[in-house]
């Protein structure tokens, strides 16, 4: 009860302060916000197979994920986030109810300086009857002023400060290191996304330290455009990501590569 508690007191807190800090002290572009749900073949968090979809294709394995996210720009250089999101399918019984496996918490924010921006965050993920606590810092780079072709080259350092009771999990850290490219597909707003990302493990957050995964993939994203935008600026996306993953550091996938896909259907005030 802990956890939960914790995890409760977290969300109210900081949909107070950022309700508050939005109600008569920014102007209605400092505020934004989404909801979203995507159907996914699988889910992988940081190269791991979740729910052992393996080589199975949009499977028995399949599971749903219905998030939310609201921003506030106090300066044009900075912001801060509050992010919910959820897992939800049958692959095993709920320890928090229906069929939600899961519900994570994340509060951070941004600072532009440059072409750099600094990013930080807090997370308390609760499932398995228990939480997963972890801080993470960033850093990205905007080549669009000096690249033939944007790459937007990111790092990011993910610390697990605090482990699942509920789990075998340990202390430990993942260093990510990605790139970008997007461009658009005609003039009705559509765009073709490229991202591939390489992480490396620190000792006891896998099973081995060093290389552990890399992923590639491409995402379609499609506007709704046939609907007002009195109602949100509504769209589609639809997207194919490889694993290709170190078995010394993810031991417990059933395959080492796999392909991931992933619907979904989003909507942006």
């Amino acid at each position: 009860m802990r956890h939960i508690s914790k995890a409760k007191l977290l969300v109210a807190t900081a949909t107070a302060a950022l309700l508050s800090s939005g109600v008569g002290a920014f102007a209605a572009d400092k505020v934004s916000g989404d909801v979203g749900v995507s159907y996914n073949s699988h889910f992988v968090s940081y190269g791991s197979d979740v729910w052992g979809g393996g080589n199975d294709f949009f499977g028995d394995e399949s599971t749903t994920f219905v998030y939310g996210d609201l921003v506030i720009k106090p300066t044009e250089a900075s912001s801060v986030f509050l992010n919910v999101w959820t897992d939800n399918n049958d692959n095993t019984t709920s320890r928090i109810g229906g069929h939600l496996q899961e519900v994570d918490l994340n509060v951070g924010g941004s600072y532009k300086i440059g072409m750099v921006t600094l990013g930080a965050a807090y997370g308390s993920w609760n499932y398995a009857g228990g939480a997963e606590e972890s801080v993470e810092g960033s850093i990205a780079l905007d080549d669009s002023s000096f690249m033939p072709f944007t790459l937007s080259p990111k790092l990011t350092y993910h610390q697990r400060t605090g482990t699942n009771e509920g789990t075998t999990q340990g202390y430990g850290a993942v260093i990510i290191a990605g790139v970008s490219h997007s461009f658009a597909l005609g003039s009705d707003g559509i765009s073709l996304t490229f991202p591939i990302n390489v992480a490396f493990f620190t000792d006891n957050f896998g099973a081995d330290s060093g290389y552990a995964y890399t992923s590639a993939g491409a995402s379609l994203g499609v506007p709704l455009s046939f609907i007002s935008p009195d109602f949100g600026a509504w769209s589609l996306s639809a997207g194919l990501t490889g694993y290709f993953t170190q078995h010394d550091a993810l031991p417990g996938n059933p395959a080492e590569n796999f392909l991931t896909g992933s619907i979904g259907l989003q909507v942006a005030f």
